[in-house]
């Protein structure tokens, strides 16, 4: 039967132990291949890992290669009911000013009314004009509502009973949005106003509106369909709320050191963060320990790719375009290959001249960017197409092994087959033997008789 033998039913030998340790010699060349893949699967993992932190310095880089992106702005307001919003890159600026009216949405009810037999209605909404048809209420509703163009919310409100006795609603419709473009008329089909006879209009659509530099020669109206006012001055913007309305307000935006300095020294650190990855994997490191000295390899040492990647955002970090040092606002390289980071010089620096730094700090970081990228990018990336070449070599590598182990298999059944066909050949060669034995010793018997 398949899978069962014998071992040394005729020789005596232990041929499943000699099996495998023919099998043994000859699967050496698997087990180097096996190593070889165990090794280059960890590489790949850890080039991945190092690709992903270099594509986050990349993002980071990107997002911080403006001028802008180094000059955050904090707003203030002295009214509660006021909120400043300022944008990176904002100027300095001072704004007095009166609320005159909040935004409002135009809103109407209907009289009470005990259903709705398909009678047209008409409503001009947003520039759009719709007949809305519905055999009762809640259909009515339920189109209006799912008219997109108009715009508009409609609801039913109970309003008591009539004179037989059955329930009454108001209908009632509001725009979605605020401002004077926002109201909207409703026409029964007898020509009359929704909100006519018994209803009425209990919003009326407006915009929100303010008085710039109120009581002087440059007072201005500034009106808005909603309650923000975007851009008053370059990167602020201010909202008011109905709570706020007629009362006077000072909105200011100023530039903001420290945190300019905290975002700076975030990107630098996290240059940094990924120059000491790259350095712990390609160097040999040194240590002393209660049975002596030892040495630990990274291991990329010796990997020219991993190495020049680390040259590349070290560079792209400290070589600026006109070869200028960038000591003079805290920035500068150290004797490990880092960046030195003075954060009290970078702080003044940015306190003093923010546009200045802003604009170098800007560069720094849209070198970096092209540089990291270059090596990250999912298409053409240095370190992706690095890491899709040991990809490839690993999927040849377990196709050998495999192959291997299919032949290696082979070898064995052959090996096994070889063995049980030695065993039968002395098992033969011994019951020959022995029935000749047997021969001898019978004519023997019979000589010795006569």
């Amino acid at each position: 039967m398949a899978g069962i033998s014998f071992d040394g039913l005729a020789s005596g030998l232990n041929t499943t132990e000699l099996i495998g340790a023919l099998i043994s010699v000859e699967r050496v060349p698997v087990t180097l291949m096996e190593n070889k893949l165990a090794e280059n699967e960890a590489r790949v993992s850890g080039l991945r890992s190092l690709n992903t932190q270099i594509a986050a310095l990349a993002t980071s880089a990107k997002e911080n290669s403006t001028a802008a992106a180094f000059r955050p702005a904090t707003g203030t307001s002295s009214s509660e009911h006021v909120t400043v919003t300022v944008a990176d890159g904002a100027t300095p600026a001072t704004l007095d000013f009166t609320v005159d009216a909040a935004a409002s949405k135009h809103s109407g009810v209907s009289a009470p009314l005990s259903g709705w037999a398909g009678e047209t209605l008409t409503i001009t909404a947003n520039g759009t004009t719709a007949d809305i048809t519905g055999d009762s209420l809640t259909s009515l509703v339920n189109t209006i509502n799912g008219n997109a163009e108009l715009g508009l919310d409609a609801t039913l409100v109970r309003a008591g009973t009539d004179t037989d006795g059955n329930t009454t609603y108001r209908l009632q419709l509001t725009s979605r949005e605020t401002g004077a473009a926002a109201a909207f008329t409703a026409t029964r089909a007898d020509g009359t106003d929704l909100f006519a006879n018994g209803g009425a209009v209990t919003s009326t659509a407006s915009n929100a509106k303010i008085t710039l530099f109120p009581n002087t020669g440059a007072e201005q109206i500034v009106t808005s369909a909603t309650n923000e006012f975007a851009d008053l001055a370059t990167g602020v913007s201010v909202t008011v709320s109905k709570e706020a309305v007629g009362s006077t307000v000072t909105a200011t935006a100023a530039n903001d050191p420290q945190a300019a300095t905290e975002r700076a020294e975030k990107l630098l650190k996290q240059i940094n963060a990924l120059l000491d990855a790259i350095g712990t994997v390609t160097t040999v490191t040194a240590s002393t320990g209660t049975s002596g000295s030892t040495t630990k390899a990274g291991m990329f040492v010796g990997d020219s790719t991993v190495r020049s990647i680390e040259d590349k955002i070290f560079n792209a970090a400290v070589r600026t375009d006109d070869g200028t040092s960038q000591a003079w606002f805290g920035v500068e390289p150290d004797r490990y290959g880092r960046l030195s980071i003075d954060t009290a010089k970078l702080k003044q620096a940015l306190t003093d001249d923010p546009a200045a730094v802003g604009t170098a700090l800007a560069n720094l970081a849209g070198r970096v960017h092209e540089a990291a990228n270059t090596i990250s990018d999912k298409y053409d990336g240095l370190l992706t197409k690095s890491i899709e070449s040991r990809v490839t070599e690993n999927r040849r590598t377990q196709d050998g092994i495999d192959a291997a182990e299919r032949r290696l298999a082979m070898r064995e059944q052959t090996l096994r087959a070889q063995f049980t066909a030695m065993e039968m050949a002395i098992a033969k060669a011994n019951s020959l033997s022995s029935y000749l034995g047997s021969q001898i010793a019978t004519n023997q018997a019979a000589a010795n008789q006569r």
